[in-house]
């Protein structure tokens, strides 16, 4: 009886401090949205109409995160302006950060990103 009782509490204890990491990594990813991006797209994610796009509740933002990594790395010119490239800036941990913040911050809810995801499409 004391095995079972003792995995489910590692298990549980693993989870607190996966749960805690990937807390840390939201506040990381705040302060680089804060420090880089809100003056665009606003500390709530709506953006400026007609102007720089909302990310709260945006299909691209929570769509495959791959495509949000490689706008974040080299910039992004669409029909509302040019979005600067943040790959000579920041770095791997950084924009897995700030990605996994868009991604799940306001009402957004979807899944984290990593570093070893940015390292890959930033080599591409």
């Amino acid at each position: 009886m004391k095995g079972p009782v003792l995995l489910l509490c590692l298990g549980l204890l693993g989870g607190v401090a996966l749960a805690q990491g990937q807390g840390d990594a939201l506040q990381r990813g705040q302060a680089v949205f804060e420090d880089h991006c809100a003056q665009c797209h606003r500390t709530n994610g709506a953006g400026l109409p007609a102007t720089f796009p909302a990310l709260n509740k945006n299909p691209f933002v929570l769509g495959e995160p791959s495509p949000v990594i490689a706008t974040v790395l080299k910039g992004r010119k669409g029909n509302l302006g040019r979005m600067p490239g943040w790959k000579d800036k920041l770095d791997d941990q950084q924009i897995a950060a700030v990605v996994t913040y868009l991604r799940q911050a306001w009402s957004n809810r979807a899944a984290p990103v990593t570093p070893a995801m940015v390292a890959a499409t930033r080599g591409k």
